[in-house]
């Protein structure tokens, strides 16, 4: 099985697939938001994502075992910004 990396878009956007499922981390207004567009979303909601929303990326890792490490990630990018 090949694993996916975790794409970086821009300082507040990063994104990732796994399992059919394409997923985009945003911070926004404070949280961060995590946009996911599966096979379920993509019928039945014509491929609009509703966003779960986090309020630590540490939340983000717990929930979504494929974005472990993102909590590293961007505080090698940017150290103290969230």
């Amino acid at each position: 099985m090949m694993k996916t990396a975790i794409q970086k878009i821009s300082d507040t956007e990063y994104r990732h697939t796994a399992r059919g499922a394409e997923m985009t981390l945003k911070h926004e207004r404070g949280q961060w938001a995590m946009y996911v567009v599966n096979a379920v979303v993509r019928a039945y909601r014509r491929g609009y994502a509703i966003p779960k929303y986090f309020d630590s990326l540490e939340q983000v890792e717990q929930t979504y075992k494929t974005w472990r490490g993102i909590t590293a990630l961007v505080a090698a990018q940017h150290p103290a910004a969230y």
